[in-house]
């Protein structure tokens, strides 16, 4: 039976001495600036932004927490990655314009592969596998704007999920809807290691919407303190709208309410609209003038809609949950 060797650690977080460490990871052509905060023994939590490159709430908060956190008491380790995909950041798009792949799609990556698979394997082999817990802080990105949430992969060991629970309670500011397993992002990556793991995702719009990066700030600290990592009162939450799916389709938001065909989106449905099942989400014209109507696939509550009117065929152009 072949053994599984596993690379020599670019960072080895247990053997940095306790303090605040700046380091940067990177191997075959792509990496990344991480923020190490080391104290006693303990978890190990891993938080990160921009694994889409358009998505700046993430790397906002945790650029801020960056400059300013000095913890008196830490018990164990926390690392912070303001902007996971540096490339796809400074373009201001949600992937890589080399490769044009998604990150959210390509774990646990591949070291011989694209730079986009690469760079999820540097993730997942040289930091994920060293964390005992993690979140990935999204948004909308530039072309949608949505009703923000938290969630986390459901079915998956109950100890892990019960643990995904507490954190994802932290976030109480945001609803919560999660779903089974879906290959390929760095939730399933965590979800492959026993990992527990919550994303969140913010408005969007291109954006930094203040209550967005008021409800981050609270989730953190009380997901610290949740943890164990810092001292603190137990945080009096508030009871979250949840929503558990064992439809990996309804979590999947990119195969929602498709474009037709390219062309002009002109929306019917609002954020936070209530629809029914054929109702009119929009109308998607060409620019030689054809007109086709997108109709709701089933009754809900829009909680994303694109806002960016351009779209080419296949664009997903609304989600509907059924909360």
């Amino acid at each position: 039976m072949a053994k599984t060797i596993k690379p020599t650690l670019l960072l080895d977080l247990a053997a940095l001495p306790k303090g605040f460490h700046r380091r940067r990871l990177a191997r075959d052509g792509v990496g990344f600036e991480a923020f190490i905060w080391r104290g006693g023994p303990g978890p190990v939590l891993l938080v990160n932004g921009a694994t889409h490159g358009d998505e700046y709430e993430g790397p906002t908060l945790l650029q801020q927490w960056v400059r300013r956190w000095k913890p008196r008491t830490l018990r164990g380790t926390v690392v912070f990655v303001p902007v996971l995909n540096e490339v796809a950041f400074f373009a201001g798009a949600r992937c890589r314009p080399d490769d044009g792949a998604n990150l959210a799609r390509s774990f646990p990556g591949n070291r011989r592969g694209s730079p986009t698979s690469r760079l999820a394997w540097l993730f997942n082999e040289h930091l994920l596998a060293q964390v005992t817990h993690y979140a990935d802080f999204h948004s909308a990105g530039v072309a949608n704007r949505l009703r923000p949430w938290v969630d986390y992969v459901a079915g998956i060991a109950a100890p892990v999920e019960r643990t995904q629970r507490a954190m994802a309670a932290c976030f109480d500011r945001f609803w919560c809807w999660s779903g089974p397993f879906l290959p390929g992002r760095t939730l399933s990556a965590a979800a492959e290691r026993g990992i527990p793991a919550i994303y969140t995702e913010c408005r969007g719009e291109g954006d930094v919407a203040p209550a967005d990066l008021a409800a981050l700030e609270l989730g953190l600290r009380r997901l610290l303190i949740t943890l164990g990592l810092v001292p603190g009162a137990k945080p009096r939450l508030r009871t979250q709208l949840t929503r558990i799916t064992r439809s990996a389709k309804e979590t999947h938001l990119q195969v929602h309410h498709q474009a037709p065909h390219d062309g002009l989106f002109i929306p019917r449905a609002k954020l936070g609209d209530r629809v029914r099942r054929g109702a009119p989400i929009g109308e998607v014209l060409e620019l030689a003038g054809r007109a086709s109507l997108v109709r709701a696939e089933h009754a809900g509550r829009v909680v994303v809609v694109r806002v960016q009117r351009s779209v080419r065929k296949g664009d997903a152009l609304a989600v509907l949950s059924p909360v």
